[in-house]
């Protein structure tokens, strides 16, 4: 899940958010308890191609996902790997639009919560620091591939 705080309203505001994050991953532990929200996947098994709907996100329970972009059809190109706590596949149900990546295990045993749509959007209505928080590490991650792209920082 998202490190650090938010820039802008002060310590509050980030310990709000990380509270928020533990709140979910409380929520996201209790309905891991129940088998019907978890799913396992072995290296290299793809969970989610781009260019998909999804109707889901996904908590990492164990176990690293790579997340990888097409490139002419023929190869992926990886973008990041992620690690347990962290999440993935949020934006399709925050914008309804294709998947942007390809999601893949990157180990055996990986185990992924699922958050269907339904309990994504009570976590939002529900527990405002869990929003602040995706918020957060959404602009984190544009933040990060906005310094990836940047033409100052390529290299010639």
């Amino acid at each position: 899940m998202g490190a650090g705080g938010i820039q802008g309203s002060g310590s509050d505001l980030s310990n709000g958010a990380k509270q928020g994050m533990t709140m979910a991953q409380d929520k996201a532990n209790e309905t891991a308890a129940a088998p019907k929200f978890r799913q396992g996947y072995r290296k290299s098994e793809v969970i989610f191609e781009e260019g998909s709907t999804g109707s889901e996100m996904y908590l990492i329970r164990s176990g690293k996902v790579l997340l990888s972009v097409r490139h002419k059809e023929t190869r992926q190109i990886p973008l990041v790997v992620l690690n347990p706590g962290d999440f993935f596949g949020e934006m399709a149900l925050v914008d309804d639009s294709p998947r942007s990546t390809t999601a893949s295990a990157v180990e055996d045993n990986t185990e992924l919560i699922v958050i269907d749509r339904a309990r994504f959007l009570f976590m939002v209505r529900q527990q405002p620091e869990f929003a602040l928080s995706l918020m957060h590490t959404l602009c984190q991650r544009l933040r990060d591939m906005d310094k990836r792209l940047s033409p100052e920082r390529a290299s010639p």
